[in-house]
């Protein structure tokens, strides 16, 4: 019986013979043909238990940057796990902030077909990461030098909300722009084609009124715009906040979003992809930049979209859920050089349900691709 024992489990116990039925009663806690030893409470059992689980797990997530949380090791999807293989975090200085932000960002691929063409940059939505731009992202950046970025406060950027010396500093829109736009000279430093998926159309938007030179073209995915600010949100008090913020890590809420976000419910709205959307929250900081960003007030600019002046491709899911369709004409309507494309069968999340319909979209757009890269994203495609 003494050989069936797993000794491991304690860490401090060792067998040393087998021929000790004839010994006293041990006291609680020491078995049997062991020697005199520490007694071991099943505390400091599963106390020892808990930290071989946490080095497994360490173990395990080894092939990922190390700020990478353990609930990463839930994912199924290849293509989400294959882009937090490539994600780099670099800090980026934002004089803004008046410091260093440690930015995640999926970069470029090393040989794109089109490697001079110009580059494109993806802007999640709210409360997201580059992990939405796990199926868009390889298609693109096999075709053109792409990027994608988590913005300030949100996704797996680092803001330093552990610190107690920043975690009161505001990651609103102006610190968000500011963000992008020190990110943009620091890897990009040339025009770039701009994409914004829902509330990071707004950003988007917002980036190249602020900075043109900086924006060749912008191409809006179900973009916000026209819904300004954040409403009586921003002037919830913190523990009010607090308490809102942690409900939206919730699995029955992110399943409901989920859930909204697609055409095809049954292959896309998985148990997967809502835990994808919400990796990042379990990072230390993601409750308080939350908070800091509801308390900004938000975006705000309805009234500005009129004065876009950079090439602008609407792209608009018609079984979108979340934002009413109209929205799309409005855009076309108001955004002088404008281009509106409805795509069928399409929720909200364009660039996760039809990857493939939105590159070969923005390739036109942007003149290219060849018509051999035409025809095959186009068998991607099907």
């Amino acid at each position: 019986m003494a050989g069936q024992l797993l000794p491991s489990a304690c860490g401090c116990i060792q067998i040393v013979s087998a021929r000790s039925w004839h010994r006293p009663r041990p006291p609680p806690g020491r078995l049997q043909g062991y020697p005199p030893g520490p007694v071991v409470s099943p505390s400091q059992c599963a106390c020892s238990q808990r930290c071989r689980a946490q080095q497994r797990a360490a173990e395990a997530t080894s092939e990922y940057l190390p700020f990478m949380p353990p609930q990463v090791l839930q994912l199924q999807e290849p293509a989400a796990l294959e882009l937090l293989r490539r994600m780099q975090r670099e800090p980026v200085h934002v004089p803004e902030l008046g410091r260093d932000i440690l930015t995640a960002f999926i970069g470029p691929a090393a040989s794109p077909v089109h490697r001079s063409a110009q580059p494109v940059l993806l802007l999640h939505s709210f409360d997201g990461s580059c992990l939405e731009f796990r199926r868009l992202h390889p298609i693109l950046a096999a075709q053109v030098p792409t990027w994608a970025v988590d913005l300030a406060g949100w996704g797996f950027t680092d803001c330093g909300f552990g610190d107690a010396a920043t975690q009161n500093q505001p990651v609103g829109p102006q610190q968000k722009r500011e963000h992008l736009y020190a990110f943009w000279k620091q890897q990009i430093k040339e025009p770039m084609v701009l994409l914004g998926t829902s509330l990071g159309g707004a950003v988007a938007l917002d980036f190249a009124l602020a900075h043109p030179e900086a924006v060749s073209s912008l191409v809006l995915v179900n973009a916000q715009g026209f819904a300004d600010g954040l409403g009586s949100m921003m002037l919830m008090p913190q523990f009010v906040a607090k308490f809102g913020v942690q409900i939206l890590r919730t699995t029955w809420l992110r399943q409901l979003a989920n859930k909204m976000a697609y055409h095809d419910k049954a292959k896309f709205a998985t148990n997967d992809a809502m835990l994808a959307g919400r990796l990042h929250t379990w990072l230390p900081g993601w409750s308080e930049a939350s908070i800091s960003f509801i308390q900004s007030g938000g975006y705000s600019i309805s009234n500005r979209i009129k004065d876009v002046s950079s090439r602008t491709l609407i792209l608009w899911g018609r079984s979108d859920e979340i934002l009413d369709p109209a929205y799309a004409q409005r855009f076309a309507d108001e955004i002088p050089d404008s281009e509106l494309v409805y795509m069928d069968k399409c929720g909200h999340c364009g660039h996760l349900e039809q990857p493939e319909r939105i590159a070969l979209e923005l390739l036109r757009f942007v003149g290219l691709p060849s018509p051999a890269d035409s025809q095959l994203l186009s068998d991607a495609a099907q």
